[in-house]
């Protein structure tokens, strides 16, 4: 498994979910910024914050700019302050999968709310199970 790791982030709680996963697969997290292209052959895993009930948009535009593969695997995971909005990681999936990839794994976290609800997410135990989540890809 060759693992490319790439997140976009407003408050930095993705950019913490995505080093966790990054950490456990012995890689760099990738903030989408910064990412001109993506090693051939990579696994992607794509992570996002959920702002409105969406991926952030520069996630969304890195992942419509990859191009087809015949076979790929990519994995998806989110932050999101009412603890989980499938709906931002079922997008990131369906287009990874119009592109060729399948996607064998999606993770959820906890972000940080605007007011104190969720105050100090992600927490040491929601960055050990991303964790646990980066080593059940590798299976």
């Amino acid at each position: 498994m060759n693992p490319f790791v790439v997140y976009c982030t407003r408050t930095g709680n993705t950019k913490k979910i995505a080093e966790a996963i990054a950490g456990a697969l012995k890689t760099s997290a990738h903030n989408v910024k910064g990412v001109k292209s993506v090693p051939e052959g990579s696994f992607i895993i794509a992570g996002s914050g959920v702002y409105g009930r969406r991926a952030g948009g520069g996630i969304m535009s890195f992942l419509e700019g990859l191009p087809a593969v015949k076979k790929g695997k990519a994995a998806v995971f989110e932050t999101s302050g009412n603890g989980g909005n499938v709906v931002a990681g079922d997008r990131m999936k369906r287009i990874l999968e119009d592109k060729g990839y399948d996607v064998v794994g999606s993770f959820v976290c906890p972000g940080q709310t605007f007011g104190l609800w969720r105050r100090g997410c992600p927490k040491p135990e929601h960055l050990e199970r991303a964790g646990k989540f980066a080593l059940s890809l590798s299976k």
